[in-house]
């Protein structure tokens, strides 16, 4: 048996395929810098997701350039965004809000092994929003893969990538990263991960809206790489980089909802 057939599998992978594991494997090396626990693996790994982004925005187009071999592209992307989009996020939510001194979340029983119901309100919606975040980008991500969005002219619903973008802006500037420490954000990160799960339409990056969202992915990066490097321009391109993701968030659906852009 010849290696080629033993590993046909691999002889089977396009352009968009090495694009979505490439993808798939800097989400998993943004996990392993969140695992790290220091300040700047964090700001690494809030580099990597939105290159991630950036990556998964273009196996579509390679594959429509340069076609496939096999008919499991999209489940396999599907895959790619639930590391990235899904369990990284969620970690990182998770490790910058979660203060283990504080005490458990939630706990019922004691050291002692008796019934003694005890919380910390804090930690209670950093671990609540890490879960939702997980579970609700997921979810989207089947709903996605499942139906024929891809088809459509916009989202339906707030994309996992979207949502991650999000996470990156806010928490950049009000983290641990900064000593900023406030039950507020994690909230806030949490009811934001509920538009994943509606069907409010959002942009794809497509036709007009590819260079903009580019754009401002773009800005981003550099924004967090400044911060990396403690440039203190990152705090002054941090309003851009705000104001652009915010402009996608809610500005561009807004104008989707009353028909703008409609021919």
């Amino acid at each position: 048996m010849s290696l080629k057939k033993f590993f046909r599998p691999l002889t089977l992978l396009s352009y968009a395929d090495v694009a979505t594991l490439t993808s798939a494997f800097l989400g998993f090396l943004a996990i392993t810098y969140i695992i790290d626990g220091s300040e700047a693996s964090f700001i690494v790994a809030m580099i990597l997701l939105p290159i991630c982004a950036i990556i998964d925005g273009m196996d579509g187009a390679l594959a429509r350039r340069f076609g496939t071999k096999h008919d499991y592209g999209k489940y396999l992307d599907s895959i790619s965004d639930s590391i990235c989009f899904g369990l990284a996020p969620s970690i990182l939510v998770y490790s910058l809000y979660y203060d283990i001194e504080r005490g458990p979340a939630l706990d019922f029983i004691n050291d002692d092994l008796e019934f003694a119901f005890r919380y910390n309100i804090e930690n209670l919606v950093a671990i609540t929003a890490a879960i939702m975040i997980a579970l609700l980008s997921i979810l989207r991500l089947a709903r996605f893969t499942r139906g024929t969005q891809g088809e459509n002219t916009y989202f339906s619903g707030l994309p996992a990538p979207g949502l991650t973008m999000f996470i990156m802006v806010i928490s950049i500037k009000y983290s641990i990263v900064n000593d900023y420490d406030s039950v507020l954000i994690p909230f806030i990160i949490g009811l934001a991960s509920l538009l994943t799960v509606t069907t409010i339409s959002y942009a794809k990056a497509r036709a007009g809206f590819r260079n903009p969202i580019l754009f401002g992915i773009l800005v981003l990066i550099l924004t967090i790489v400044l911060r990396y490097f403690e440039n203190s321009m990152w705090e002054t391109l941090w309003y851009p980089a705000f104001g652009l993701y915010m402009a996608y968030f809610a500005l561009i659906p807004a104008m989707i909802w009353a028909g703008y852009f409609e021919e």
